[in-house]
């Protein structure tokens, strides 16, 4: 868990930013762990169906933007960033897919 200041606890416009800095820099140290899962999904899908997923794909984005109307948060913008993460995510799967289709030298449909 981090060490944070209370917000309250801040006393100037600096002290807020280094914890907000703080915070972003769990976010994508959260993000590069979470990539290492997404990565891993690939060893369980053959066909780029399997890797679309795009019924996961729409549960996904809608489930996160209920969690942020759940905690306060804009669920648009929410859904909007994981649209964008899960996008590239699913680039980079397959990427990944068409590499071990190459080194396997099979696919199946």
């Amino acid at each position: 868990m981090m060490n944070l200041k209370n917000p309250n606890q801040c006393n100037s416009l600096e002290e807020l930013r280094v914890e907000i800095d703080k915070i972003d820099h769990q976010i994508i140290r959260l993000f590069a762990e979470r990539l290492k899962y997404v990565e891993a999904v690939v060893g369980f899908k053959n066909d780029e169906e399997g890797v679309i997923a795009a019924e996961r794909k729409d549960f996904v984005i809608r489930q996160r933007g209920e969690w942020a109307q759940e905690s306060g948060l804009d669920p648009i913008t929410i859904k909007q960033m994981y649209t964008v993460l899960i996008n590239r995510n699913i680039q980079h799967e397959l990427e990944l897919l068409n590499n071990k289709i190459k080194q396997t030298g099979t696919e199946s449909k």
